[in-house]
């Protein structure tokens, strides 16, 4: 007997560098490591968190943002209900980086998928690149959430795979819960969710008092 209620398949994207596996580690083994080593390929985690009380089971996929294994990536957006989109606010590049990924998200995923930009690093204000009203700003524009987070701290990366567990909850299990990948629905005994989408208790984009700080 499976011990969750739903399962929400979660790529995390972005170039090469911006810390997608350190995000990864931190969320799912509370830990940071300063050494850095390029995902080769594919890397895969999971962690269970609770969404109203319903148990959802998160199967995150680390891509490597290389080049080289960009060819891999189609199979891996199929089935996808949320994505992480990842940049280095102290790397303008990757910042600029993120127009490619949302035209690559929006060529390879048909029908709707959360998609939650990511600022990393944002501890590191002395080498900061892109300010955190860029970032605001830019997912406004596009309609996506926001948020700034230090995998090396852990400021906000708890938050960051909350808000999006929640979005993707509220699209398919209340708005359209027929739509559910296939194999997925609540247990019989288990009581009818509610008819009001979950409202997090800030909003899933971050404001912009502060343009030097994350947290």
């Amino acid at each position: 007997m499976r011990n969750y209620d739903y399962l929400f398949k979660i790529l995390v994207l972005g170039d090469c560098g911006v810390g997608k596996s350190c995000l990864l580690m931190r969320f799912s083994d509370d830990r940071f490591t300063e050494k850095y080593v390029c995902t080769v390929g594919i890397d895969f985690r999971v962690r269970s968190v609770e969404v109203t009380g319903r148990m959802v089971m998160l199967q995150i996929w680390d891509t490597a943002g290389d080049e080289r294994f960009k060819s891999l990536l189609p199979s891996y957006y199929r089935g996808a209900t949320g994505i992480l989109l990842v940049y280095d606010i102290t790397s303008s590049k990757s910042f600029r980086s993120i127009d490619g990924w949302l035209e690559e998200i929006h060529r390879m995923c048909p029908e709707s998928v959360n998609v939650l930009l990511v600022g990393n690093k944002c501890d590191d204000l002395d080498n900061r690149q892109v300010r955190l009203e860029q970032g605001f700003n830019y997912a406004n524009l596009r309609a996506i959430g926001f948020h700034e987070v230090s995998a090396k701290s852990g400021a906000n990366v708890n938050d960051v795979f909350n808000t999006l567990s929640v979005g993707i909850y509220n699209r398919l299990v209340l708005c359209t819960p027929n739509r559910l990948p296939a194999g997925q629905e609540a247990e019989e005994d288990t009581e009818d969710p509610p008819d009001e989408p979950i409202k997090l208790a800030g909003k899933d984009r971050q404001k912009t008092n502060d343009n030097n700080t994350c947290c």
